[in-house]
């Protein structure tokens, strides 16, 4: 994945295997790359909770510090830690950091004696394809000599320096410099900056955040059916169910409620995502011949979720699935509900190749505004301008008034919840373009869509 001035000839899925590599016989859970700011770079799992996110918060705050520790860990609860390691170029310039998530008892004799030096070759590797910053303030613009280590960094910082300067002599190699094995360190005592960040992480937030974490869950699609006849347009909406015994395939309306209101709905779509694109990446017979488009549904906190975008173009650097596979469906009360959110989600998505999906439609003069968002493809019109339309004239008026503007503004119509064969004539004489509807083609699981034969778009 690329970071915003990155060449587009860096492998960061390299890097990071690198880095697990160099890491063995340790284990790791889970391994993101940083830039010197913190953004994520690359994520080798699909999500990061909010402790993660406080630990590198917190990192990169001491980071800022040319003296503090290089290797830093933080205790994430479930015998699980974070170990944050600064990443340092040739002129001992931070430009970006690990975090790798492992087994708590992995670093019970100190996160530095993972700091072996097979990993500190994988953390210069990483360094190495890093955007050069200027040095700090005060220190010389040149490296200084082979054979002196700097006072004001740590013995892992300078070990990289030396490194680093040695490859650049290969004329003229001298032996690196000897240095004592760094001391343990304790898992870092939460700063005051931290423990604010953490006042709203509440126990209760952290077992949610557990459970959503290993909640089993299974990926449903719908299909929109086009009413068009001959129509072979493949479209779904993709749907979250429950794996678990007690409660098998049912929407967990509760689970997703309570993420949702405790700011972790992002960690749910975070999940869909990559259980959908990694489906699709070991079936692409699915997408190759018919042109699918699978969207999936937002969370509010997803919307204001910054790294939530970079997220998702990460998933689809890795998938290389064709522009407008995945769309994305957001409820129209809640863009009307984040003005200040919904024009620059809309625009990130819109670069990504996401199609977007307004769901709820409803006629009123806020809504058509949001038909100027780059991006918007599909126009699900509200349950509630359907139901009346066979004997109400208004409602056909504004269901034919829809269906035009969205016919020239280039996008498609979808009517939900209309289940009988009168309701389809009528809303096909309207001109909508798709009913998503329970009688014509119900829920199914996504496994199901193997047992379809591929058809021509």
């Amino acid at each position: 994945m690329l970071g915003a001035s990155d060449t587009p000839r860096v492998d960061y899925g390299a890097v990071c295997q690198n880095l697990r590599t160099a890491l063995e016989p340790a284990r790791a859970h889970a391994i993101s790359l940083l830039d010197s700011q913190g953004d994520v770079l690359w994520l080798s799992e699909g999500s990061m909770g909010p402790d993660e996110h406080n630990a590198v918060r917190e990192a990169i705050e001491a980071f800022a510090d040319p003296n503090a520790a290089p290797v830093l860990s933080f205790d994430l609860g479930d015998s699980r830690s974070a170990v944050l390691i600064r990443a340092l170029d040739s002129r001992c310039t931070m430009v970006g950091a690990v975090m790798i998530v492992m087994d708590s008892r992995a670093i019970a004799r100190g996160a530095t004696k993972l700091m072996t030096p097979k990993l500190q070759r994988a953390l210069m590797e990483f360094a190495a394809v890093r955007p050069t910053r200027a040095p700090p303030r005060g220190l010389p613009s040149t490296p200084p000599p082979p054979n002196s280590v700097p006072a004001r960094f740590s013995p892992a910082a300078a070990s990289q320096v030396a490194a680093s300067q040695a490859a650049a002599a290969r004329q003229a190699p001298v032996p690196a410099p000897r240095t004592p094995p760094p001391p343990t360190l304790q898992p870092v005592k939460p700063s005051p900056a931290l423990q604010r960040a953490r006042k709203g992480v509440t126990p209760e937030i952290d077992r949610l955040h557990a459970a959503l974490r290993s909640s089993p869950i299974v990926l449903y699609v719908q299909r929109l059916m086009p009413l068009a006849k001959g129509s072979a347009l493949k479209r779904y909406e993709v749907l979250l169910r429950s794996k678990s015994d007690s409660a098998p395939n049912v929407a967990p309306q509760a689970m997703l409620k309570a993420a949702v209101d405790n700011g972790l709905g992002s960690m749910i779509d975070r999940r869909v995502v990559a259980e959908l694109i990694g489906f699709l990446m070991h079936h692409p017979d699915i997408w190759k011949n018919n042109e699918a488009l699978f969207s999936v549904n937002l969370t509010s906190t997803a919307l204001q979720d910054e790294h939530f975008i970079k997220f998702v173009e990460l998933c689809l650097a890795k998938s290389a699935l064709p522009m407008g596979t995945i769309a994305f469906e957001i409820d129209t009360r809640t863009a009307l509900a984040l003005p200040d959110k919904i024009p620059d989600v809309a625009a990130a998505l819109h670069r990504l190749g996401c199609p977007l999906v307004l769901d709820d439609f409803a006629l009123l003069t806020e809504c058509f505004a949001l038909l100027r968002l780059p991006g918007v493809r599909y126009i699900k019109l509200a349950p509630e301008i359907t139901a009346k339309m066979r004997t109400d004239k208004i409602c056909q008026a504004a269901i034919t008034a829809v269906v035009q503007m969205a016919r020239v503004l280039g996008m498609h119509t979808v009517a939900k919840r209309t289940d009988t064969p009168a309701e389809h004539e009528w809303l096909t004489a309207l001109g909508v373009d798709f009913v998503q509807s329970n009688s014509l083609s119900p829920p199914m699981a996504i496994e199901s869509l193997l047992n379809t034969a591929p058809a021509g778009n």
